[in-house]
């Protein structure tokens, strides 16, 4: 990098006090800005971001779409509960007095639905088996990869 008074210098890491101080109160700006959006949580329990675009592909072409509708909100669904509003249903469940899974942000709560659907079963008399376990399938911490999942839940996280 090329500095004046320096030419050819690399330019090393500048102090706060050497005029990077619009830039550290912009970090600072973003970063304080990404902990009151998630309430401090979902920056925690979300950190592992997954690509959007990827999870509406996966959602499509795997069982996802066969029983969960996105184009129209929770609640409601024949099947399963509707998705079209799962990002902020999700944040909102995981504050309920009956919600006993170990979710704490609307990340970790679609998390824990795609790995352990019995965590927390929505109510809804066809979300259930004879048993009082969950309809959907339990294996999908087998069969997709990490990162499938965090696609999966970054596009559902963007269901709003």
């Amino acid at each position: 990098m090329i500095r004046a008074g320096g030419l050819g210098r690399r330019a090393g890491p500048r102090t706060i006090s050497g005029g990077r101080i619009a830039e550290a109160g912009l970090l600072a700006a973003v970063l304080g800005g990404m902990l009151v959006a998630g309430g401090g949580r979902e920056v925690a329990e979300g950190a592992r971001r997954g690509n959007p675009v990827e999870g509406r592909r996966l959602f499509a072409t795997l069982a996802c779409a066969s029983c969960h509708d996105v184009a129209h909100p929770w609640p409601g669904g024949d099947i399963c509960p509707n998705l079209g509003n799962i990002g902020s249903e999700a944040a909102r469940i995981v504050r309920l007095p009956g919600y006993r899974g170990k979710a704490r942000d609307a990340a970790g709560y679609i998390r824990e639905s795609i790995l352990d659907p019995n965590a927390y079963i929505v109510p809804g008399a066809s979300y259930r088996t004879a048993d009082g376990q969950s309809v959907m399938p339990k294996d999908f911490g087998r069969t997709l990869t990490p990162a499938q999942i965090d696609d999966l839940v970054a596009f559902l996280l963007e269901r709003r």
